[in-house]
């Protein structure tokens, strides 16, 4: 009886730490992320082998020409930083940010803001293309002041990190 009393004395305690070991795993090598931006639903998002599509959501590094606003609105330079948005428009899809508007494929789509909630500057891509063969616009339309390619233009597919499917969200 002894031993089965210290078999249970470690029982949870070992199992706790199985689990935060399997969780940790899962950080470290970026096959569970956790969002707490509101411009995509808080949770946790789980890597998903699919190709990057309009519709599907994806983290991908900052681009460097969203550096500069995000150093003057956080103090962090972001080049090592990964976001998570939805896919707007993809490969051969027309973009057009040249007015107040963001048209895709001819739809009005959004407003493009010139100052952020706190009246910082935001940067503005202007352009009317098709996009490239590897190029793709993230959009949300969750929140007005989603910091996306509105503002700094199409992300390249060499600087997605994964596709990403929500596993838990909580707002």
């Amino acid at each position: 009886m002894p031993q089965l009393n210290a078999i249970r004395k470690w029982t949870r305690p070992l199992g706790l730490l199985g689990v935060w070991m399997v969780i940790s795993w899962l950080l470290a090598h970026r096959q569970i992320v956790i969002n707490t931006s509101p411009s995509v639903a808080p949770g946790i998002y789980l890597r998903v082998d699919e190709r990057p599509a309009v519709g599907r959501i994806v983290d991908f590094r900052i681009p460097a020409r969203a550096w500069p606003y995000i150093r003057e609105r956080t103090g962090h330079t972001g080049r090592n930083w990964y976001i998570l948005k939805p896919i707007a428009a993809g490969p051969g899809d027309t973009v057009n940010t040249m007015g107040r508007w963001l048209y895709i494929n001819g739809r009005k789509i959004a407003l493009i803001y010139t100052h952020d909630e706190k009246g910082r500057l935001l940067p503005h891509w202007r352009a009317d293309c098709v996009l490239g063969p590897h190029e793709y616009f993230v959009y949300s339309s969750r929140i007005w002041n989603s910091f996306d390619s509105r503002y700094y233009g199409p992300i390249r597919q060499s600087h997605i990190g994964a596709v990403r499917l929500p596993l838990i969200n909580w707002k």
